[in-house]
Parts: structure tokens; C-alpha cells; sequence
């Protein structure tokens, strides 16, 4: 690691570069740990002694270790105090010159804290709350935004704005210049089922956790039912006791994105929420497989459905209306923990093929594949949520299927008149 100018006369870099820039003031914060808990009066009689050298003129080099999160911190912090400029924007400048994002928000909070009497304050002209949905391009994220009502705002940035696998920085800006509230997290990756998927989505979701946990907000995540994929047999209700056992990637993936959430909560590091709910389906969302049912009978391709030792697989799918009520209850009424919203029955593989069919007309068909081994089937028991929130199921799902297998051809027809 190299000394990296921000200004003419400021620099940071690794303690062992300090021979390098001769003659400069040197501002050594090695002491300091790289987490939370430094003391505001001990990081600002650094900040205080940099700003002077800065002042008179004098090149001025913050070291740490490795020249990556603590230097980078306390330049920024210098810089508010030299230039007299928010310290949003002396992080900005910090990070462009150095090209580092690896800063700790944790560390990024306490320079805030040593600055406060320097720092303007965030004010809400509008009153409202503002909430950050992470992840507002997929379709769970677009019912949101659909339906906040009218005292949230919902920002939702693009991955350009906040990049969550490029360290806290991005993320922890964005908070803080909006006055963010909430942070909604329905970030993924765009292709679940890979190792390195799973990589992504954790660091991801560890990204939002140390930026909340720094900044003292709430965070409001989903999940799946995939976390019993594991179980297999008959179906029977899972609750939030029934101990997870997770089979295959997006399984895994969910259940440590679960148990991560969950032990900042139980350490209290940051109060977490989550929603672990059916498949949801609606006008504008539905799981890929129904989505490649539909496709398949358009195209007049069998439907293939999968027979396992104990019969075709039972899913948990409940209606994006639903869905949207149990989100709104759960964000809004400040309870933290996890909680599950399932439909009102699990439906098998099987019988969602045959209503595409019958929907699809003379020329739709399925066929069977036969498999090894016993099938999950899973039911979530909303028990939980409903003692809370007073939520229910409203919506039959083979009705809301219907709906939307219907909305679907309909939507087909509809384009093919307008090419005629």
C-alpha cells in the first residue's frame, strides 16, 4: 500500500511509509481500534492538530496499519475542520482520490460524533419518515414502492449510488444525507444459486447491518421458506420454533442470512425485523418455476413436473396483496425478531400445471418426471404474526393463481391483436 494524496498537502497511507513524505506533519491514529468505541475527545485532538498543520500550510500524513479505514476516516474528518465543509462531502473527496471504500461505518460514526459541534444538523422539510429500500428493482421491492402510504417516503437508489459490495461508505453516505430512518433490505444477487451467490448476498447483508448498527436504525429484511428444505414428508405447519434445516444453495444462503440478522439483533447491535413468508404471486410478481410453467404452455412445451417417493411437492405460495398486509403491519407496528406470513393452504406442483392447462386450452399438456427421494413440503404457520399484527390470509390461492395465469394469456392475446 502506497501514500495516496487527497490534496497538494494532505495524504494518508500505511505506518511504514511515514519516511516517505519528508518533512511533513505526521498524524499517527494507530492507537485507535478500526470498530466502535473510540472516544470523541481523544480522536479530536487529532483531528485538531491535523486541521492546524493543514492551516499553516504544512504537508500533513495520516497514518494507520494498512493506509485503508482509519487513516481515510480521520483525513475526512480534517478536512471538515480545514475547509469548513460538511463532512459528507470531505468523505466524498477522500474516496475519490484514495479509490478506497473499505472505511468502517463503525469508525465512520465516531468521527461524526468528534465532529458534532462542526457537523450542520439533518432536518425533514417534508415531516415525513424516509425509509431506504435496498434492492427496489425487484418485484417484492416494486409493491413497495407501489403502496407506501402517504407519510413514508421510500428512496430507493440504484446499485450505482449504493454499492453494498464495495464496503459501508456508499451506503453509509447515502443514510446520512437523506436522513434515512429505515433500511428496507431486498437486495440479492441476480443469480441465487451459485456459490458465489451466496458469497454476495452476505456480504450484502453485512454491509446494511454494520452501516444500521452505526448509524442506530432498524433494518427490515425478507425471507423464504427455504430455510426447511431439509424437512421432508408430509406437509405440517413450520413455525419460527421449528429449527431451520436447510438443503441446497438459496436454502443456505437464506438460513445464515437469517442467523446473522438475527444475532445483531439478540446482541442488540442494530434491531432487525424479518418476514419469512410463502411464495408470493400477483400481477407483477410470481416465482420463476410458475413463471416457466406459463411459458412452456404458451409455446405449446410440456409442463414437467417433478414426482417424488412422496408424490408431487406441496408449496406455501400466498397473494402479493396478502404479502403487502403483512409487510406493512409488521414495518410499521416497530416489533423486531422474525416473523412468517404463509398463504391459507400449500398447493402441489402438479395442480399448478394442470390450472396453466386448463387456462391454456387444447394443446397444453404435462408430463411427469420421476425422482429419488421424499419431497419438502412446506407450510408456514403465521400464528406468530397474527397474535402480533392481528394479520390473516385473505386471498384463496387458487383463485389468486388463477388471476394471474388468466391475466397472463390475456396479456398474450392482447399483444398479438396489436400485431395484426
Amino acid at each position: 500500500m502506497t501514500v495516496r494524496w487527497i490534496t497538494p498537502l494532505l495524504c494518508t497511507g500505511p505506518g511504514a511509509e511515514v519516511t516517505s513524505v519528508p518533512d511533513a506533519v505526521v498524524i499517527d491514529v494507530r492507537s485507535f481500534v478500526d470498530r466502535a468505541g473510540n472516544t470523541p475527545a481523544e480522536m479530536r485532538e487529532k483531528l485538531l492538530a491535523g486541521a492546524k498543520a493543514l492551516n499553516e500550510g504544512k504537508p500533513t500524513f495520516v497514518c494507520c496499519d494498512h493506509g485503508i479505514s482509519r487513516s481515510n476516516a480521520f483525513a475526512a474528518g480534517i478536512l471538515t475542520l480545514a475547509e469548513n465543509i460538511p463532512f459528507e462531502e470531505s468523505l466524498r473527496k477522500v474516496i475519490e482520490a484514495t479509490g478506497e471504500n473499505e472505511i468502517r461505518a463503525d469508525v465512520v460514526a465516531d468521527m461524526q460524533r468528534a465532529l458534532a459541534n462542526h457537523l450542520p444538523g439533518q432536518t425533514s422539510s417534508s415531516g415525513k419518515q424516509k425509509w431506504l429500500l435496498i434492492g427496489g428493482s425487484g418485484a417484492l421491492g416494486s409493491l413497495i414502492l407501489r403502496s407506501a402510504p402517504d407519510d413514508i417516503e421510500i428512496l430507493a437508489p440504484t446499485r450505482e449510488e449504493v454499492d453494498l459490495q464495495g464496503g459501508s461508505v456508499s451506503l453509509s453516505l447515502y443514510a446520512r444525507s437523506h436522513g434515512i430512518t429505515r433500511f428496507l433490505h431486498f437486495a440479492s444477487p441476480r443469480i441465487g444459486n451459485t456459490n458465489r451467490a451466496m458469497g454476495e448476498a452476505l456480504t450484502m447483508l453485512r454491509t446494511v447491518l454494520e452501516t444500521a448498527g452505526a448509524i442506530g436504525i432498524p433494518v427490515f429484511m425478507p425471507s423464504r421458506p427455504e430455510v426447511f428444505s431439509g424437512y421432508s414428508g408430509d406437509v405440517f405447519p413450520f413455525t419460527e420454533e421449528t429449527p431451520p434445516r436447510p438443503a441446497g444453495i438459496l436454502g443456505e444462503t437464506k438460513f445464515l442470512a437469517e442467523a446473522l440478522a438475527l444475532q445483531h439483533e439478540s446482541q442488540k447491535r442494530v434491531p432487525v425485523t424479518i418476514l419469512r413468508s410463502g411464495l408470493v404471486v400477483g400481477e407483477t410478481v410470481a416465482p420463476h418455476f410458475l413463471r416457466s410453467f406459463i411459458r412452456k404452455a404458451k409455446t405449446r412445451e410440456p409442463i414437467v413436473t417433478h414426482a417424488y417417493e412422496n408424490g408431487s411437492p406441496k408449496l406455501d405460495l400466498i397473494a402479493a396483496e396478502d404479502w403487502l398486509n403483512a409487510f406493512w403491519l409488521l414495518a410499521r407496528s416497530g416489533l423486531t425478531g422474525l416473523f412468517q406470513a404463509g398463504g391459507e393452504d400449500a398447493i402441489s406442483t402438479r395442480a399448478i400445471a394442470e390450472l396453466i392447462c386448463s387456462a391454456a386450452g387444447p394443446g397444453c399438456r404435462t408430463e411427469e418426471l420421476r425422482l429419488e427421494g421424499r419431497a419438502a413440503n412446506i407450510k408456514l404457520a403465521s400464528d406468530k404474526l397474527t397474535r402480533a399484527t392481528g394479520w390473516q390470509p385473505t386471498r384463496h390461492i387458487t383463485d389468486t393463481l388463477n388471476r394471474y395465469i388468466e391475466a397472463a394469456f390475456v396479456a398474450e392475446l392482447r399483444t398479438e391483436s396489436g400485431t395484426k
